[in-house]
């Protein structure tokens, strides 16, 4: 059988270009060679594109591929934009569609969607401009999240109302508007969604324990190396792995979400909270959907392999004979 050629498709304009770049170097070197015929596809902040080094026509020089690997991260690549795209040209590309990538992406209204969905989730509001005042009822501390975005990028936890004012000005900078939670302290957990042959199946789930010097899993902890202790499976008792297994699967459905997503998950006071839900989790030698599928007997190599095979079963526009 003529193998697949897969376009790894990397950059684009979000913040987090270099982590989607660590992503898709990473498939890159542990896709199965023997089913795949992979290229880097690297697409600039400025929406160029270059195959393997070579310059290419963006969007429709894409369509040379079986099927793109979607490696983006953040704006652009992860919250529908090349969903949008690709679906437009009818071209297969793995991971969610346009509808769940944009809620996923969107904090403020999956968060909605979740408590509609029986999940428990922090109270909330949503800032629309830097003078709105928040609500009395949000007492300090809190966290302040662009409603846009991924990798903790503009997060940042205010404890008193001196520090209110810059830090709503940070956080508008990386957005047109502004999630307010209150604070939750507790545990920090993260579990992965993996779909085989249609099924979604909850992996192992992760205890996040970051270093003392990090208030939270905010970038820098998420992406240097040893700056947290990851660990999985995670050292808790059957019942609570059992609930935020469950919570990680209605999250994953409640949204629509295909082949995979990782949910993080604060446990406080014998609650458990979800934060939000990852439609394209990193794919680094440090992230942690990788780590959890490793947990549950599956490496990289066979990970990146079921990705594509349940993307292209997924998939509405692919010829069926393409299915490895």
């Amino acid at each position: 059988m003529e193998k697949l050629k897969v376009a790894i498709l990397v950059g684009g304009p979000s913040t987090e270009y270099e982590v989607s770049l660590n992503s898709g170097k990473n498939v890159l070197k542990k896709i199965d060679v023997k089913k795949f015929s992979p290229s880097l596809v690297v697409l600039s902040r400025k929406l160029k594109l270059s195959v393997n080094n070579q310059p290419a026509k963006f969007p429709e020089d894409l369509k040379k591929f079986d099927v793109i690997f979607n490696a983006m991260h953040g704006q652009f690549g992860e919250d529908g934009q090349i969903q949008a795209i690709l679906e437009n040209l009818s071209i297969p590309f793995t991971g969610s569609d346009l509808t769940a990538s944009n809620l996923a992406m969107d904090k403020w209204t999956s968060l909605k969607i979740f408590k509609k969905s029986g999940l428990r989730a922090a109270s909330n509001q949503l800032l629309r401009k830097p003078n709105d005042k928040i609500k009395p009822r949000l007492k300090f501390p809190i966290v302040l999240k662009p409603r846009y975005g991924g990798s903790s990028v503009g997060i940042s936890i205010v404890k008193d109302k001196k520090d209110l004012a810059k830090k709503v000005k940070i956080a508008f900078k990386h957005d047109s508007g502004v999630v307010v939670e209150e604070y939750i302290p507790g545990k920090e957990f993260a579990c992965s969604v993996l779909e085989v042959n249609g099924r979604p199946k909850a992996l192992p789930v992760i205890e996040i324990r970051p270093k003392s010097k990090y208030e939270f899993f905010n970038y820098e902890a998420k992406y240097k190396t040893d700056a947290t202790e990851e660990i999985v499976p995670a050292p808790i008792s059957g019942k609570l792995t059992m609930e935020i297994q469950r919570a990680s699967l209605i999250a994953h459905k409640a949204l629509g979400c295909q082949t995979y997503s990782r949910s993080d998950f604060i446990w406080c006071k014998n609650k458990l909270y979800i934060l939000e839900l990852n439609t394209l989790p990193g794919l680094t030698q440090t992230s942690l959907f990788p780590k959890s599928a490793k947990a549950a007997g599956l490496s990289l190599k066979n990970l990146i392999t079921t990705i594509i095979n349940s993307s292209l079963s997924s998939s509405p526009t692919i010829n069926k004979s393409l299915k490895t």
